[in-house]
């Protein structure tokens, strides 16, 4: 299938499937329960300037994403990286984009030092290091910062839950007067991407600064043993606290749903739990394991990531419908 016949063909199934849509997002109001953010991961390769992709700068972000028709950002701390650091990239990320009509939401912060650090002293540094972080996010009049969750995988499960507990506690702390929220994605692996794990952290913060940002995809349990958590199971618990809903793709079938994902149940999910707000579209490239179980559906070709991004982007619209805010 080239790609002409690919967007011929999803473009049909999203015709034919209105009332799915509306049973799925229930009856259409006046206001949208959800908007799209790009995730600037869609395009690492890009920024990254790997092999076969044309090098793109990180301050075209914002531009990138509104010529798409994305309504916000979420900025990857990696692709950032110093740029957080600098008033004038964060002002002329602030012009691009008021320019491209775009919000910027969230930034990804992928930091590995231990918020869930054994030691007292462990934990405090590990939040303070957060903290240029949030003056960016800030900057950026973002809603707030990404995060991941974790201590060491050799002390019992309770053990590490009651330590994120309080070096989270700690970081809201520091993102309280920012008017910033903390969310915690399934990110990683074992404890780190089970779901029910990541909402008793949560509920244990006892703050609404602390949210999650549930990841259709992440849900690896053992990599090297091919394990992974149910990520149904996975999403709907960590729902009840999420300020931010991550699409996850990989790989598309010939009808245009992805081969990993079964939208049409997680969205089911997301509108039965009662969230409103952002539904961040990633498109992370090819799947296959560690990083994925075998596939449900035969993928086509794998797509550039502008189509991808483009492809995640349709199935949101062909399964919310009405549900979903769309840009003039």
């Amino acid at each position: 299938m080239n790609r002409r016949q690919f967007l011929q063909s999803t473009t049909a199934a999203a015709l034919a499937s209105s009332a799915v849509a509306l049973r799925l997002a229930g009856a259409a109001t006046d206001t949208p329960r959800y908007r799209l953010t790009m995730g600037q991961w869609t395009f690492h390769r890009a920024f990254r300037g790997e092999p076969g992709f044309t090098k793109r700068d990180t301050l075209e972000f914002p531009s990138m994403a509104g010529e798409l028709g994305f309504e916000g950002v979420d900025y990857s701390g990696l692709l950032l990286g110093e740029h957080h650091k600098n008033p004038g990239s964060l002002a002329e990320l602030n012009r691009r984009a008021a320019d491209a009509g775009v919000k910027n939401v969230l930034i990804l912060v992928d930091l590995y030092d231990p918020l869930g650090a054994p030691t007292e002293a462990g934990r405090r540094k590990s939040a303070e290091k957060f903290r240029p972080w949030l003056e960016a996010a800030a900057t950026l009049r973002c809603s707030g910062i990404r995060v991941n969750a974790r201590s060491d995988l050799k002390l019992p499960v309770d053990e590490q839950t009651r330590l994120v507990a309080d070096g989270m506690a700690r970081l809201v702390e520091l993102s309280g007067p920012l008017n910033l929220d903390v969310l915690i994605e399934n990110h990683g692996e074992g404890n780190y991407c089970d779901g029910t794990w990541i909402a008793s952290i949560v509920k244990q913060v006892g703050n609404s600064r602390c949210g999650t940002l549930p990841d259709f995809g992440n849900f690896q349990k053992n990599r090297a043993s091919a394990e992974f958590h149910d990520r149904y199971a996975g999403v709907a618990a960590m729902l009840p606290y999420a300020k931010c809903v991550c699409a996850k793709a990989h790989d598309f079938d010939a009808r245009g749903d992805e081969c990993y994902t079964d939208y049409a149940r997680m969205l089911r999910l997301v509108a039965d739990s009662g969230y409103r707000g952002w539904i961040e579209v990633e498109y992370e490239g090819p799947g296959g394991s560690p990083r994925t179980p075998p596939p449900a559906r035969p993928a086509i070709p794998p797509l550039g990531e502008r189509e991808g991004a483009l492809a995640t982007k349709r199935l949101l619209q062909k399964h919310l419908g009405a549900a979903l805010h769309t840009k003039p």
